[in-house]
């Protein structure tokens, strides 16, 4: 049985394309995303010696709709399995990842639980969400986080992703540094 197409599935849980009624294509829509990664690419291209400037980074700061990241993942996942019918991998987990306390300003607890759903429901792998705590929070992801990609036997067929919703910054020691 071949898996369900995750743009497909967004399209209709999507409240937006029920409120628009509209056509989510974004080759037909007015307004560009603006894509980050791209910007980052050309930069990096155009400027190879220099890296980009924390203004840079600044201004790339973007929140993606969950249809692009998910058109995305679907191009990711059929350069890595070039076929629906073998897989390199045995198994596959996802680590989710996000703020105990979201921006009220961006919930993005919506947009985790929906990409759950893909990863589960589309692609049945495993899904565990994890939200990061107040406390210690940088110990406890690094914990989290290591212990989740910790080598094992199984490692050459087990794909482990971890995905992170929420924001992010290089500090001037070019660390990366998860923010709130």
């Amino acid at each position: 049985m071949k898996a369900k197409d995750p743009v497909q599935v967004l399209k209709n849980l999507s409240p937006e394309s029920e409120a628009k009624g509209e056509d989510d294509d974004p080759s037909t829509s007015s307004k560009e995303p603006h894509d980050s990664y791209s910007e980052l690419l050309a930069t990096s291209q155009t400027s190879a010696s220099t890296p980009p400037t924390m203004e840079d980074i600044d201004r790339w700061t973007y929140h993606t709709d969950l249809q692009t990241f998910a058109k995305s993942l679907q191009i990711a996942a059929n350069a890595v399995l070039p076929n629906d019918r073998t897989s390199r991998y045995e198994k596959v987990s996802v680590l989710m990842l996000s703020w105990a306390d979201e921006d009220p300003q961006l919930p993005v607890s919506l947009e985790v639980q929906k990409l759950a759903n893909v990863f589960q429901d589309c692609y049945r792998y495993g899904v565990e969400q994890w939200k990061i705590p107040d406390e210690n929070c940088h110990f406890e992801l690094a914990t989290k986080v290591m212990t989740f990609v910790e080598p094992r036997n199984d490692s050459n067929s087990h794909l482990k992703i971890v995905y992170y919703a929420g924001h992010a910054r290089l500090l001037d020691t070019r660390a990366l540094a998860l923010t709130r």
